[in-house]
């Protein structure tokens, strides 16, 4: 058997192998590049808000305070997220003491960010779009199923390169076969298999880019030690109990640091971590969502005690901030979101049509002579 045969061979098994996995990822994954649009639209009485006319937002020590009292032995809250737009409602995940019956559980606390009322609380992974998510990183088998899903992702980038190897025209003739140059009678069979690669070679960047984003999702311990990417620091900070702590004092303190930039996201002080940390977002920043900038306040007096600046991170560490970003297609907008929306798509129809053709050329009747 030559090299190129053996080759052909390994592209038709493994892609046989790796189907069911690829289509399970790539439609869940198209569906969950929209998964905040699609859970708006699925779930408006929860999720969507009307503004009353001139209406101003609620103080954040309002919100804190409905997020840490809406389940019973909440110990803090790890993450209160900003609103998506000015309809949408704050999302609040408190972490449970261990003797809550919700210790263990991603809670979602739902609150206006007008009234500060309590909208609804819900599980993370029990509606639609949390599970599908949950479902494309794990298969619901937990690390098990991500492992698998990381080794799967492996061969799949295998099975890319190999296809791209195998489909690059290597003649004049050739090229002009696949770019349908010259008119001639082509068998349905034919035109498939030239819609194949023509496609293959086409998107291959763009799979490329997706599959080893998604790897480095399954193994992030080990890309983030090999970006560097920076964690929080270890801070030592002396707190005041005859000194009271003001919660609204912390966005204005923000805002006095970095003017133009926004806050995304923000985790209450705890034993192990005593500062206010906030996640911001700065022009240019790959993370539309939630930001790859950070600032850590002392939650008393509001002053600023350390900061990551993406724009000031090596162009390593910047790597490690974008390759979720890439993954989701956020990095690039709507623009990216279609893309990636698109690529799932075309990756089942890939799938499914190499199937066919391996099926068309393996099991069809001969003709006879």
């Amino acid at each position: 058997m030559s090299m190129r045969r053996f080759w052909i061979e390994f592209h038709k098994i493994s892609g046989l192998i790796i189907l069911i996995p690829l289509l399970l990822q790539s439609i869940s994954g198209s569906i969950i590049v929209f998964d905040h649009a699609i859970d708006e639209w699925l779930n408006p009485d929860i999720l969507l808000v009307n503004p009353p006319a001139e209406a101003q937002p609620a103080s954040l020590r309002s919100i804190m305070a409905v997020a840490s009292s809406a389940l019973p032995q909440t110990a803090y809250i790890q993450s209160l997220r900003k609103p998506r737009h000015h309809r949408t409602v704050y999302t609040a995940y408190p972490v449970m003491r261990e003797t809550s019956p919700f210790h263990g559980k991603r809670m979602e606390v739902l609150i206006n960010p007008y009234t500060a009322e309590l909208i609804a609380v819900r599980e993370w992974g029990s509606y639609l779009t949390s599970f599908v998510y949950l479902f494309h990183f794990t298969l619901l088998m937990g690390d098990c199923g991500s492992y698998f899903l990381g080794f799967v992702a492996i061969l799949v980038l295998f099975n890319v390169i190999i296809g791209a190897y195998l489909g690059w025209p290597r003649s004049r003739a050739a090229w002009d076969w696949l770019l349908a140059r010259k008119r001639r009678i082509t068998p349905l069979i034919g035109k498939l298999r030239r819609w194949h690669i023509l496609s293959g070679l086409g998107s291959l960047p763009v799979f490329v880019v997706l599959i080893i984003s998604g790897l480095s999702l399954v193994f992030h311990e080990q890309t983030e030690a090999l970006l560097d990417r920076p964690g929080a620091p270890a801070l030592d900070i002396k707190l005041y109990p005859e000194q009271t702590i003001n919660i609204n004092d912390w966005l204005p303190a923000v805002k006095k640091h970095w003017p133009d930039a926004q806050w995304m996201r923000l985790s209450q002080p705890t034993d192990t971590q005593p500062a206010a940390a906030f996640t911001i977002r700065k022009a240019n920043d790959p993370r539309k969502t939630s930001g790859s900038s950070m600032l850590w306040l002392h939650p008393q007096s509001g002053d600023i005690l350390a900061e990551r600046d993406y724009a000031e991170l090596t162009l390593r560490q910047k790597i490690a901030f974008w390759l979720f970003p890439l993954h989701s297609g956020e990095a690039f907008a709507l623009p990216g979101r279609l893309l990636v929306f698109l690529s799932g798509l075309l990756v089942s129809v890939l799938g499914i049509a190499g199937v066919w053709l391996w099926y068309q050329r393996t099991f069809r009747p001969r003709r006879s002579p």
